[in-house]
């Protein structure tokens, strides 16, 4: 009895209907099976309860959410949405079903205010935010015509010793290059006057050399910002 081998278009046919088979069964595992669902959603790097409630509000996903439709991009988007977060990290693990959201909050480097807005935090880009948590001590308060002319004044603080910086309660910015600094220095409250960000050494000099002068034990005001030419009232 003669054996009918099939034909090579028999076999590309099987092949085929093999893959196909195969794809749908994927597929369906994927998207639609409880195999592959959200078993739990970790929540890394919020600075409080209230912040990760924030976050978990707006997520719009949930334990038994299948894997394959969890959208990393769009969840980040959501996350970003919120002013306090500087950057979002999103993994899912297809073994036990964990979706981890690592988040990086901003940093704030001053509080902040401008043009009569409430009192936000500002980071070292310049962004302004509402900051969630526990503000970091030893903040300047900073008020400001202009965010730009906020980060000057913020540099300037960053740069003087903190045995200097630490008697500073607010600094103003009119422009980059007026700034004026309000404080208490060895007992005697002062508005110092002092110009741009530039000579901050030569200036801070100046200013202990003229509080260590009796005849200056009673001045309000001291203006560096000619530091060789230096005025007191």
């Amino acid at each position: 009895m003669k054996r009918t081998m099939p034909n090579k278009s028999s076999k590309t046919i099987l092949a085929i209907a093999m893959t196909l088979t195969l794809f749908g069964a994927g597929s369906y595992l994927l998207g639609w099976s409880n195999l592959l669902t959200v078993k739990e959603v970790e929540i890394n790097g919020a600075p409080n309860k209230s912040a990760e409630r924030e976050i978990v509000k707006g997520l719009d996903l949930k334990v038994g959410d299948q894997l394959a439709r969890v959208d990393s991009r769009a969840l980040s988007n959501r996350i970003e949405a919120s002013d306090w977060v500087d950057s979002v990290d999103i993994s899912r693990n297809w073994f036990n079903g964990r979706v981890v959201i690592d988040i990086s909050p901003r940093v704030p480097v001053a509080l902040f205010s401008s043009l009569g807005k409430p009192q936000l935090a500002l980071d070292a880009s310049g962004r302004e935010f509402k900051a969630r948590g526990e503000i970091p001590p030893g903040l300047p308060n900073v008020s400001a015509s202009s965010v730009a002319s906020g980060l000057v004044a913020i540099e300037l603080f960053t740069q003087m010793p903190k045995s200097f910086s630490e008697d500073i309660d607010r600094l103003t910015a009119i422009t980059p290059t007026n700034i004026s600094i309000f404080g208490k220095f060895r007992d005697q409250r002062l508005q110092i006057i002092w110009g741009d960000g530039e000579e901050t050494s030569l200036k801070i000099k100046v200013v202990n050399a003229l509080l260590e002068r009796p005849e200056n034990k009673s001045i309000k005001l001291i203006d560096v910002s000619a530091p060789h030419a230096p005025i007191v009232k």
